[in-house]
């Protein structure tokens, strides 16, 4: 069986159709550019292939103009408190230095070069003894030998006896025996030496001698 619509029931279909397709058409020419021909609009086929449009970009947010940037700058620094300035700091005064007074400086008296003798060639200390004392006793020791130490003693006591002077000379004292032993030759220890003014030798005797022995030679040589 065959169904027909009537012709008036298919007219306002027809008219809504062809009205749809001039809105459609007045559309697209609105959206296209000036100086755009027909031939650019697209086409139905165009459309199937390209259902969707691509999405315009975002546009970027604007950059901030170098000027801002140095304003918010010049507002930082401007912002941060300057550093005080340190206040120079004062010297101490030192204090003042007392120097003492120095004494003055006696000149050292100068000692004869060579061995100190007197005009005859006999030492210093012996023609000092024999001007206080007409007979002097010379003892000629070794200090670091006991029998000296021995003889050295009597021969102080019997200088004593007599009252005569007396003299003791450490064999190891250079500047005291060197005179002696340019005028008697070579010195042993112990011995013994009397003297008389002005500067005579009277007797010499080498070794060991006792108080009396030499007590008895002091008083002789006083004669």
């Amino acid at each position: 069986m065959n169904l027909r619509l009537p012709t008036r029931a298919l007219a306002p279909m027809i008219a809504l159709a062809v009205l749809g397709g001039i809105v459609a058409t007045f559309m697209v020419y609105r959206t296209l550019p000036a100086g755009s021909s027909e031939a650019d609009l697209p086409t139905a086929a165009s459309l199937a292939k390209h259902p969707k449009l691509p999405k315009p970009a975002a546009a970027k947010p604007a950059a901030k103009p170098a000027a801002a940037k140095a304003k918010a700058k010049a507002k930082v620094a401007a912002a941060k408190p300057k550093p005080k300035a340190k206040a120079p700091v004062k010297a101490k005064p030192k204090a003042a230095v007392v120097v003492p007074a120095q004494a003055p400086v006696r000149p050292l008296v100068q000692q004869p070069k060579g061995d100190p003798v007197d005009a005859n060639g006999l030492p210093l200390v012996l023609s000092r003894a024999l001007a206080q004392h007409p007979v002097t006793v010379v003892a000629l020791y070794d200090p670091s030998a006991d029998i000296d130490g021995m003889a050295l003693a009597e021969a102080r006591a019997g200088a004593a006896e007599v009252k005569a002077g007396f003299l003791a000379i450490n064999v190891f004292n250079e500047p005291q025996v060197r005179p002696l032993a340019k005028l008697l030759g070579v010195l042993n220890s112990p011995s013994v030496l009397v003297y008389k003014r002005p500067n005579t030798l009277f007797l010499r005797i080498d070794g060991f001698s006792d108080r009396q022995t030499v007590a008895q030679a002091a008083a002789n040589a006083d004669q």
